[in-house]
């Protein structure tokens, strides 16, 4: 699908690898921290944080998020993946989406980024993604406001985490 000047927004994989989900994520994290519709956003997330509190920036940001894009599971047997900008609008996501919208917010503000694909089974393949950022003064945090306060029992059933750098 395409936005108004012809841009994909929403990639459509049916029968998905891994690399042709994470590629499409990590296209649409970079695009998305570079498009100004996230910088205003991010900048007024951040309009009341003082300058070079990036940790703040960070929680902030992951906050607006929790609160405002709620986890929707994709349609059956079809993997999607949103840019940034139609996950604001469409307020919903499943954990790949949220993870690409966090990335690309912590990036529009300087932040290195990753995404963490967790393995919680034996199968060896991916159910869940976390953004992991980068930060100058405060080290790496992994944000997941799908799993939320569960985040650390995931981390716990972790069986074969996967960082991609982005």
């Amino acid at each position: 699908m395409y936005d108004a000047v012809g841009a994909a927004s929403v990639q459509r994989i049916s029968n998905p690898s891994l690399g042709q989900t994470v590629d499409g994520m990590r296209n649409f994290a970079i695009q998305g921290a570079t498009d100004m519709r996230i910088r205003r956003l991010v900048e007024r997330i951040c309009s009341r944080v003082q300058s070079g509190d990036y940790a703040s920036e960070v929680l902030s940001c992951y906050y607006w998020v929790c609160q405002n894009v709620r986890y929707m599971r994709d349609p059956y047997d079809v993997e999607l993946v949103k840019d940034p900008v139609r996950v604001v609008e469409s307020g919903s996501g499943d954990c790949d989406d949220i993870a690409t919208l966090l990335a690309s917010m912590m990036m529009t503000c300087g932040n290195k980024c990753s995404f963490l694909l967790a393995c919680l089974d034996r199968s060896g393949m991916p159910s869940h993604v976390f953004t992991v950022v980068h930060t100058p003064n405060n080290g790496t945090v992994t944000l997941d406001p799908v799993a939320n306060k569960s985040t650390g029992q995931m981390w716990q059933r972790m069986v074969k985490p996967i960082l991609v750098a982005i």
